[in-house]
């Protein structure tokens, strides 16, 4: 019994699991060089998932090793990230570094107390070799985990690295040798690959007045489903678990920016107390919604902060939601519920001037880290933060947003546009939204077998609309058309079919239309004369009888008197008719119609001839 309650349980919390985000200032190349403990290069062979008594879930990946760069490991290395699906359960760790079996890899890597290697400083640390369009070796790093500015502020643009160079960058820093860094090269598209490392773009869709949906704007956890606290306008108290140190402040005044900001959008964070707690977003769930400075994050090869050259600046997000039996429905749609969310500052930011590390940029990172405690996604990439966001037109994009990948600068933890619309629409009444509904309904046809049909439906409503048409009578929804997912679709069944499409917007119930079907006739042919009514003579006063042979699909025949084509005299139908009484020379056709064509018979001429009367015997 107990064991069978623990898998129940288990159920409930089957993707309960931390997923969060992670700021940097990127540091110059040297500084992750030197602080290294080891540099490889090598291929990932497989991965696979343990649990692990640090962080109850790891991913360990074997890599064979080609050359060592710096350190004293050879031959195969197992690289340690926290994260994986262990049975039913899982732990999502965007920003973690993964790899593919059969990747060549450049890992910067570090090494924690019990021996182990990980990635140092997680995305920093982590390149995979790649081809330009022009066929240059290049090693880049996943640029869409890279979230943060470079020292003098500005948005980190990601550059690529030519291979070569950057390796005998490394071994040249390594040897203590006087290094020039020439290394970099001009950014083209990434060949045979996926763009996973993302190229910025400097124009996304604008914010429109459309309306989008509330899970749009939360990270894909599960199935599609976001999480979302459940509790507001009830508070969701906080602690502060610690302080920050030096110029930057204890820290509170920055959990009030980014509480006042997320609030006067329809959440209710209420720092409660502040408690000594070290725990963070990697330390499990202890029931306590906490915020902590100085926090050592080297167990996942986060380093310390170092002023004047940079590093992790922090992680947050959701420790535990339930999804299963656990979710919840708001304004039409499924979502996870939230239980548990934590924010982790690093070790090393105190000891930074104002100079080093601005109180504005300093208040933005933290109220963006608090962004992702609510559930939302980066507002320039898509629900799985593995792509643009402007390659998923479902979804509302920006790249001037406090949630944007990129932490950009001159915010002062203020919510721009997008975050607006974002906690508006997961925990406000969201834009209006009216239901579909359709204004002209798909029309039935008949055809013949081997033709083709189109349907059309018009339907209003909060855009974007999307259609999936269906074969059946409407509400059976067990057969959707392949491909039919549009305004019209061209159907070509080979017996008479019904369908029917359903709209579905931005907010609930959709809209079915009616049933329209398509009959479908058999084939025809254009109907053929094998017989031509014949010439014949006979006596004024008689009648003669007229026929016409014909092949094809249910052929009407109509006889006219007169030259052929002459149609203002009609005298009868049918394939064998008897002429009007002859009165004089007189000619007569035939004109023989079907749903595929018609064809005009010879004319035929009928010769009358006067009658010779005996004389009579007296």
């Amino acid at each position: 019994m107990a064991s069978s309650l623990r898998f129940s349980l288990l159920l409930v919390f089957a993707i309960a699991a931390p997923i969060f985000a992670i700021s940097y200032v990127v540091p110059a190349d040297r500084f992750e060089v030197e602080r290294s403990g080891a540099i490889v290069v090598g291929h990932a062979l497989r991965s696979h998932v343990e649990s692990s008594p640090r962080f109850g879930i790891e991913t360990v990946t074997d890599v064979i090793l080609e050359e060592t760069i710096k350190g004293s490991v050879r031959g195969l290395i197992q690289i340690h990230e926290p994260g994986g699906v262990l049975g039913d359960q899982a732990y999502v760790i965007p920003g973690v570094p993964a790899f593919a079996e059969g990747d060549r890899i450049l890992l910067f890597l570090h090494q924690r107390e019990n021996g182990e290697y990980s990635v140092n400083d997680l995305q920093l640390g982590s390149f995979h070799f790649a081809k330009d369009v022009v066929g240059r070796d290049l090693v880049i790093r996943n640029e869409s985990e890279l979230e943060g500015w470079d020292l003098d502020g500005t948005p980190h643009q990601e550059p690529h690295r030519s291979a070569e160079k950057f390796i005998n960058y490394i071994r040249g820093i390594v040897r203590g040798e006087d290094v020039v860094e020439d290394y970099v090269v001009s950014t083209l598209p990434l060949a045979g690959v996926q763009e996973t490392v993302m190229a910025r773009m400097d124009t996304l869709h604008p914010i429109s007045d459309a309306a989008f949906t509330a899970a749009s704007y939360t990270v894909d956890l599960s199935g599609g489903l976001g999480a979302r606290w459940n509790v507001f306008p009830g508070n969701v108290n906080w602690n502060q678990g610690n302080s920050e140190s030096g110029a930057l402040g204890n820290g509170t005044s920055q959990i009030s920016t980014a509480f006042g900001s997320w609030n006067g959008g329809g959440a209710h964070y209420v720092l409660a107390t502040a408690n000594a707690n070290p725990k963070g977003i990697l330390d499990g769930a202890d029931g306590v919604n906490n915020i902590v400075f100085e926090k050592n994050l080297t167990s996942i090869g986060a380093q310390a902060f170092v002023c004047g050259v940079g590093g992790v600046l922090g992680a947050g997000g959701i420790t535990s939601a339930f999804f299963g039996g656990g979710t919840h429905v708001f304004h039409g749609e499924t979502f996870g519920t939230t239980v548990e969310v934590d924010v982790s500052m690093n070790q090393g930011l105190g000891a930074c001037s104002l100079a080093q590390v601005p109180p504005g940029e300093f208040n933005t990172t933290v109220t963006h880290e608090v962004g992702h405690t609510l559930g939302f996604r980066h507002s320039d990439q898509n629900r799985t933060q593995n792509a643009l966001c402007s390659s998923d037109p479902s979804l509302d994009c920006s790249n001037s947003a406090i949630m944007d990948h990129l932490v950009l600068g001159g915010l002062n933890g203020q919510l721009q546009p997008w975050d607006s619309s974002a906690v508006s629409s997961v925990y406000g009444n969201g834009p209006a939204c009216t239901p579909p509904s359709i204004s002209q309904q798909p029309g039935g046809s008949t055809i013949t077998s081997g033709n083709s049909a189109l349907f059309s439906v018009t339907a209003t409503g909060t855009p974007a609309l999307t259609y999936q048409w269906f074969v059946g009578s409407t509400g059976n929804a067990s057969a959707p058309v392949n491909g039919g997912t549009g305004t019209t679709i061209t159907v070509s069944p080979a017996v008479t079919t019904s369908y029917w499409v359903r709209v579905t917007g931005q907010c609930l119930p959709v809209a079915d239309s009616g049933t329209a079907t398509v009959t479908v006739i058999a084939p025809c042919s254009v109907p053929q004369i094998v017989a031509q009514p014949r010439n014949q003579t006979a006596f004024t006063g008689t009648t003669v009888s007229l026929t016409v042979g014909v092949i094809g699909t249910t052929p009407t025949i109509t006889w006219f008197q007169g030259a052929k084509g002459t149609t203002s005299t009609p005298i009868g139908s049918g394939q064998t008719i008897t002429s009007p009484v002859l009165t004089q020379t007189t000619q007569f056709w035939a004109r023989i119609t079907n749903p595929c064509g018609s064809v005009d018979s010879d004319a035929a001429t009928i010769t009358a001839q006067l009658a010779r009367h005996r004389a009579a015997r007296h």
